[in-house]
């Protein structure tokens, strides 16, 4: 058998595409979320006021992830452009990138746990998603942690457990969050054609939102550990934080939508308005103007 010839260093092409294809969906999507947050906060005046503390958070959590981002391709190729270690070792902002991706998805995950004790009115599932979104937070500074002691891109092999911690538990909260939501709206189902053809809406809108978020998650851990010694699972990597903050802010401005529905009922969201209490989410089968609005309100 004729002995395997040795690989060839990689280029900076090979290295740097994968970063610049991410970085440009994380700006891509950076602009649609910053969008959507101007579109909240002109719509949402009645909202708690920690919620809209935490749209401001993710605000400057996704700006500083995109710096970060854009740092990945200005540090290497333009501040050490000419530099052969560009291909050996990686940005230093490298570090900070998964750090800062599960500061916005588990804030995000977390509200989302939130919402399923809202609507099932148990603390189960909101304790597991709790602890899957904690574990991928823990995961990301494990990871940042390896990193900083071995920047190399060879090295990255030797540290797999960290961002398989981080991206597997992230997944699977997403595809338990969907789970739950799709459950719990599945009781709530009436005899009327009305709410039950919202309540498919609403299901169908949370299982496209949580596969998404789950099969990026999914994707990435795979080829990270599936095609080694390459930089390919950055393509996607970059933007998945995006993914977590457009998918919440695209739940939260479904409501203006029904904010003349609002006005005629003059009844107050569960969910979102600053002036209820944290009775669970109930359904029944009168057709009062409060059990229209409390369905609503889950968009």
């Amino acid at each position: 058998m004729p002995p395997v010839p040795p690989r060839h260093p990689p280029t900076v092409i090979e290295v740097y595409t994968p970063f610049f294809v991410g970085t440009f969906l994380n700006v891509f999507l950076y602009g649609i979320a910053v969008t959507q947050m101007y579109t909240y906060y002109r719509t949402s005046q009645d909202d708690k006021l920690w919620m809209k503390m935490l749209v401001a958070y993710l605000l400057v959590m996704e700006t500083i992830n995109s710096i970060l981002d854009v740092g990945l391709i200005f540090e290497p190729l333009l501040l050490n452009f000419g530099n052969p270690n560009v291909i050996a070792t990686s940005p230093w902002t490298l570090r900070l990138d998964g750090v800062t991706t599960t500061l916005i998805s588990t804030p995000v995950q977390i509200f989302m746990a939130w919402r399923i004790q809202k609507i099932m009115g148990t603390v189960i599932p909101t304790v597991v998603v709790t602890i899957l979104a904690l574990s991928s937070l823990i995961g990301s500074v494990w990871l940042a942690i390896a990193v900083s002691q071995s920047p190399q891109y060879a090295k990255f092999d030797e540290f797999k457990g960290a961002p398989s911690l981080w991206l597997i538990s992230s997944a699977v909260a997403d595809i338990a969050i969907a789970g739950c939501l799709v459950y719990g709206l599945s009781k709530k189902r009436t005899g009327f054609a009305v709410l039950n053809d919202q309540i498919d809406r609403i299901i169908r809108v949370t299982v496209q939102t949580g596969s998404l978020t789950a099969l990026t998650a999914l994707i990435d851990v795979i080829v990270f550990l599936s095609v080694p010694n390459t930089t390919i699972f950055f393509a996607w990597d970059l933007m998945l934080s995006k993914l977590y903050t457009t998918t919440l802010l695209s739940s939260f401005n479904a409501r203006p939508a029904k904010l003349a529905v609002r006005a005629r009922l003059d009844e107050p969201s569960v969910l979102f308005s600053s002036k209820t209490g944290s009775a669970p989410l109930q359904l029944t089968s009168t057709n009062s103007h409060q059990d229209r609005w409390k369905l609503y309100q889950l968009n």
